[in-house]
């Protein structure tokens, strides 16, 4: 057991062994009071059980550990790393084990995962860190509530072109009424003018064809009917009237 521990970190201490797995995102902002995160483990007799660090591509760190046994005796877990059971507290319970950061802060970002040594080394799934700042926190969330709210209540671009069709329905039909009527008035006033200029001209035809009845005047003309020599003469009167203007 002592060489596989010796091994065991004799591969972190030396960067030969590194761990990249995938994980679940957590999130935090400064200011919390903690954070707990969990991480199962298949230790079946006894082990050591160890919480570890990695952040962006750097090599993982040992953050604390503790010795496992079925009976889940009570052990005082061992720091590493300038980490104390101030900020950090380790806990085990059955086939999982907890972590949990106290006055969380922004250097408390990165990659958390458990490994156990028994007969060999084992590491599981671990679970990534994002801490920002308290009012980045705010701004996101509500940010993120926005999007979750227009996500929800989504605007329907079917109502907006609906909308926007009927506004330029009754636009456009207003404008058809208008043209029309201002149509209609034209004709209207044309027709009466029309009519109104008939009737003057009957008006003055009839005055012109008074005027020229009582302008006419009536003559005589006289013709003779001559007989021959030979015949008595004798003249017939013949009346006929002509127009003189």
């Amino acid at each position: 057991m002592l060489h596989i521990s010796t091994t065991f970190f004799l591969l972190f201490g030396t960067g030969v062994l590194t761990v990249k797995c995938p994980a679940v995102s957590m999130k935090g902002s400064t200011g919390d009071n903690k954070v707990t995160i969990w991480c199962e483990h298949t230790i079946h007799v006894t082990g050591k059980l160890c919480w570890f660090k990695q952040t962006s591509d750097a090599l993982p760190i040992t953050l604390v550990c503790m010795h496992y046994t079925e009976s889940l005796q009570s052990v005082e877990p061992r720091y590493s790393n300038n980490f104390t059971k101030n900020h950090l507290i380790m806990h085990m319970c059955g086939k999982k084990t907890t972590l949990t950061i106290m006055d969380v802060n922004i250097s408390d970002s990165g990659f958390y995962f458990c490994g156990a040594m028994d007969y060999n080394i084992q590491f599981f799934n671990g679970i990534r860190l994002e801490v920002k700042e308290k009012n980045d926190m705010s701004r996101k969330n509500a940010t993120e509530n926005l999007k979750k709210d227009q996500k929800e209540c989504p605007v329907s671009s079917e109502n907006v072109s609906g909308s926007i069709f009927f506004t330029l329905t009754l636009l456009f039909g207003g404008i058809i009424i208008c043209t029309f009527s201002i149509l209609l008035i034209l004709a209207i006033y044309r027709h009466h003018k029309q009519q109104r200029r008939g009737a003057e001209c009957q008006a003055h035809q009839h005055n012109y064809e008074e005027q020229e009845f009582e302008s006419v005047e009536y003559s005589a003309v006289q013709f003779s009917k001559k007989k021959s020599k030979s015949a008595e003469e004798h003249t017939d009167p013949f009346l006929v009237y002509t127009h003189a203007t």
